[in-house]
């Protein structure tokens, strides 16, 4: 979806797109879009002139959470030395998407197959991410090299969907990040 031309007009897509991402987190799939468009500050003719359907302001709520993923991958990588605490660190975002925005992801499933546009752009900027991080980690020699992008992905799946976003389910998925890497890495005599 390209972006709006005015000034005015980028400020209030930007706008509805973070509080629809609050509202989403919050409420899932079914918030209301009058009350994003008040909280936004715009008319609900606003919001529909960037978003026509609920369902394109789904679809750019989910793309804008996998691209926030796929940059904390690219600045952990830049800023991070160490490719394990980096791994882990981009897990916990992964864990934490997956707490908030579990609805969101199974509406859009219920709606598109494995094959629609959003959903292959999304895996592929996941995969990319992991991989970047997995790929690093593993030249360094510092996690198993029978791991792949896929394998983790589903792991921090798995962990993401039993942790409820709540302190408890904070606390869980620290825990389980923390076995996962466990499980990932390689132990030398420097590393025991």
């Amino acid at each position: 979806m390209p972006p709006p031309q005015r000034a005015d007009a980028r400020r209030n897509y930007a706008r509805i797109l973070a509080v629809a991402g609050e509202a989403v987190a919050a409420k899932g799939a079914d918030a209301s879009l009058d009350d994003i468009a008040k909280k936004a500050g715009v008319g609900p003719g606003t919001l529909y002139r960037h978003f026509p359907t609920r369902q394109h302001l789904l679809d750019a709520v989910f793309h804008d959470r996998i691209v926030r993923l796929r940059d904390e991958a690219a600045r952990l990588l830049d800023e991070e030395p160490d490719p394990v605490t980096a791994l882990a660190a981009w897990l916990r975002a992964f864990i934490r998407h997956l707490q908030q925005y579990r609805g969101l992801s199974d509406a859009l499933k219920a709606i598109y197959d494995h094959e629609d546009q959003l959903m292959i752009e999304s895996r592929d900027l996941l995969r990319w991410s992991v991989g970047e991080l997995l790929g690093r980690a593993r030249a360094a020699g510092r996690v198993r090299p029978d791991i792949d992008a896929s394998d983790l992905l589903r792991l921090g799946h798995g962990a993401g969907m039993v942790c409820e976003p709540d302190a408890e389910g904070d606390a869980r998925a620290e825990r389980f990040v923390s076995l996962l890497v466990d499980g990932l890495t390689v132990r030398t005599a420097t590393n025991p």
